[in-house]
């Protein structure tokens, strides 16, 4: 078989047989006397089974790796990392579509999007013409932006909100602009 006769038959392209020649993926055949390269069945089956593992997910240093005989490691391993790989992500995809939810079923806030605890928290705090509360504000939209809306920043605004429904905070920041300017 020619390469185009090869890679057809295999499902890939040319230019993907002869990258895989280029990176030792692929033994070079041998070349019949016009120069062609000639591959045989046994060929046809190693780019069957590159095709396969790289379908799957597999990187071509992780297809290198299942292919070696004595030196590479077991498909079993690289195919379970591959699903603890693929598993992580899920779990990521998940959680950042439960955030985009919870953002989309509140209005939009004037500070861009916020994690839900913070939003939550800003709600349920008063109103304020403060500078030390918008600093406040400012303090935790950076906490907020910087990725502490999940964990630990989720539980700061938890330990927060009682502070957001005690009216005496108002005072105490009415008594904190006021000492602002004091030496």
């Amino acid at each position: 078989m020619r390469i185009g006769e090869i890679a057809a038959l295999v499902g890939v392209t040319s230019r993907a047989v002869r990258h895989y020649h280029h990176i030792g993926l692929l033994p070079e055949p041998s070349r019949r006397a016009n120069g062609y390269r000639a591959y045989t069945v046994r060929d046809a089956v190693l780019l069957a089974r590159i095709r396969r593992l790289t379908e799957i997910g597999l990187s071509l240093d992780e297809v290198r790796d299942v292919l070696a005989d004595d030196a590479g490691r077991e498909l079993a391993e690289v195919l379970g990392e591959l699903d603890a790989d693929l598993a992580r992500q899920e779990r990521e995809i998940g959680e950042r579509r439960r955030v985009l939810a919870a953002l989309l079923e509140t209005p939009p806030a004037s500070d861009g999007p916020l994690s839900p605890a913070l939003a939550t928290l800003l709600e349920r705090a008063p109103a304020a013409g403060s500078p030390a509360a918008a600093k406040d504000r400012e303090h935790l939209l950076l906490l907020d932006a910087a990725g502490g809306g999940g964990g630990a920043g989720s539980e700061l605004y938890a330990a927060l909100r009682p502070l957001a429904d005690d009216p005496g905070v108002a005072a105490l920041y009415e008594r904190l602009d006021e000492l602002a300017g004091a030496p």
